[in-house]
């Protein structure tokens, strides 16, 4: 999955760290100021 935002949603992606652990894969593919854009991978 792709998220695209105008900030680095930080909480979000620590929520998703304490929930899903090293199932899910977090890939910044830019981080500018006003453009964020991150990929999502699930590792089984």
């Amino acid at each position: 999955m792709r998220f695209v935002n105008d900030h680095d949603p930080l909480p979000l992606l620590n929520q998703l760290r304490e929930r899903f652990g090293e199932h899910v894969r977090i890939n910044y593919r830019q981080n500018d100021a006003g453009a964020v854009v991150i990929d999502f991978d699930v590792v089984a």
